[in-house]
Formats: C-alpha cells, structure tokens, sequence
C-alpha cells in the first residue's frame, strides 16, 4: 500500500465525507470488525500519527534520526515492521477475489 491513507492534509472534502471526518462515515473503516464511528485518522493519538508520518518518510528512503538504519531506535523500527505489517494486509484484503 503506497500510503496508509490517514493523512488528513491529502484528503479533498468528498474524501472527508465519504470516510467519516464530518461525522458517519459513508465507508466506515472495520476495527477488530467492527465499524468505526468516524475517520480512523480521528481516532488515533497524535503519538501514534507521529510514527505514521515517520514510516512514510522511511519509505522514501529518509530516517527520522542520524545514522544509518542500524542505528535506529529498536521500539522505532519495531514499529515500522508493525506498519508494514498493516500495509500488506490492507493490500491483501483490497485485492482478496
């Protein structure tokens, strides 16, 4: 998946509709299988849209500290491999026949 579609800048007003930003999603987004009540992006923690936005830029080739990939924290790169994970599982279901 090229972006985990969650950033709310990239989103034109229909978007905003249709996902939930507003109010009832259109499309609500299945959590656990359950639908949510409004735009997933809403309902995270900033903390956890920090770390979005890091592994967006480290999909890019760009690390949100010096060094090299090694030199990361441990908790960090945890996490992209959680994102990762995510990503090729929306995939997955996006394209599931």
């Amino acid at each position: 998946m090229a972006n985990l579609g969650l950033d709310c800048h990239n989103c034109n007003e229909h978007q905003k509709k249709f996902r939930g930003c507003y109010g009832k999603p259109v499309q609500p987004y299945l959590i656990d299988g359950k639908p949510a009540d409004r735009c997933v992006a809403k309902l995270l923690p900033p903390e956890i849209k920090i770390y979005i936005r890091y592994y967006e830029q480290y999909k890019k080739g760009h690390l949100p500290f010096p060094g090299s990939g090694a030199q990361q924290p441990t908790k960090l790169m945890d996490i992209f491999d959680i994102l990762e994970s995510a990503e090729i599982k929306a995939m997955e279901n996006k394209y599931k026949v």
